[in-house]
């Protein structure tokens, strides 16, 4: 990433930020597009570069999404052609391309969590940033078995997809690994997500097995 887009993405998630702990402090009413332009030391116009509205700066980006790399060696068939595994090395693209960014969006969507309860009516358009991703999941997948967008084996598996990615960050944050541990390098964290996403992948593959069966 060069120096320019890494600043343009500094600037998006700032203004993301404060809007968040703005509202989570004073509420969403009480909160405007100037007050929040002026937190994340930006201009008006300039919060209109990034967000169309006040409620598009609260939700954000939402979920990550595979690499583009990442989703062109998936729809080609590896990178291993077992479809668990390659879900899984899919799903973790955007950890492995870019730890510390992972780490960044990961602390943000706990923040986001908080703020949905806080303020439910938000949820409908959280929900569809999250459904945005599932689609994009679908269609790589169904790009990769040959067959549209909205045939069932996509959609089952972008729906799996989704389930396993939302249990193993449940599990990592739960587990003591999550990203506010500060003084781990982005390396660790990467290590340690990894674990846990393989833990969770290798249950998927044994709540299949029938008893007897081995892995």
């Amino acid at each position: 990433m060069g120096l320019r887009e890494r600043k343009k993405r500094e600037t998006h998630r700032r203004l993301h930020r404060e809007a968040v702990r703005l509202v989570l402090e004073n509420g969403l009413d009480a909160v405007t597009v100037d007050d929040i332009a002026a937190a994340a030391d930006v201009s008006s116009r300039t919060f209109f570069n990034y967000y169309a509205s006040k409620d598009d700066a609260l939700v954000g980006e939402g979920p990550l999404a595979a690499t583009d790399e990442g989703r062109a060696e998936f729809i080609a068939g590896g990178p291993t052609g077992d479809p668990v595994e390659d879900l899984k090395a899919y799903l973790l693209t955007f950890v492995r391309d870019d730890p510390e960014e992972h780490r960044s969006a990961f602390e943000d969507m706990l923040l986001r969590k908080r703020l949905v309860q806080k303020e439910p009516s938000l949820m409908p358009r959280a929900m569809a940033r999250f459904a945005e991703t599932e689609q994009q999941i679908a269609a790589d997948i169904a790009a990769r078995l040959g067959e549209e967008d909205d045939a069932i084996r996509p959609q089952l598996g972008a729906h799996l997809a989704s389930t396993l990615m939302r249990f193993t960050l449940h599990r990592f944050k739960e587990s003591g690994h999550g990203p506010c541990q500060d003084a781990r390098t982005a390396e660790a964290y990467l290590k340690d997500l990894e674990r846990v996403m393989d833990e969770t992948f290798q249950a998927l593959r044994g709540f299949f097995l029938l008893p007897g069966q081995g892995p």
